[in-house]
């Protein structure tokens, strides 16, 4: 009998700590820059931070509002002003996938 309480309780004690590992995994939103923000196409841009350019992220704006994603991929272009703003997103990979974006300019 004591061994099949051992047992169960094992059982038990893996499944908790199955599941405290799969919540510590999750994504969680982050923030990245502020820095010059550049979009090469509507589904690619370039965060760089610092002068030199000391810290780039690629960031998919997909997520973002229409309004913010319009901002991005038509004024924040190479041949345009530069934007500088802040990305509040995930980091998937080599990716932030952009929640938020706030422009400081």
């Amino acid at each position: 009998m004591n061994s099949f309480r051992a047992a169960r309780l094992g059982v038990i004690l893996g499944l908790v700590s199955g599941g405290a590992s799969a919540w510590a995994q999750a994504p969680t939103a982050a923030s990245y820059g502020p820095g010059r923000i550049i979009c090469g196409s509507p589904k690619s841009c370039e965060l760089g931070i610092g002068t030199p350019v000391s810290l780039k992220y690629r960031i998919d704006p997909s997520a973002l509002p229409e309004s913010d994603r319009n901002r991005l991929t038509k004024q924040c272009t190479a041949k345009a002003t530069p934007c500088i703003a802040t990305v509040t997103g995930t980091e998937t990979k080599d990716v932030v996938t952009a929640a938020a974006v706030k422009f400081h300019n």
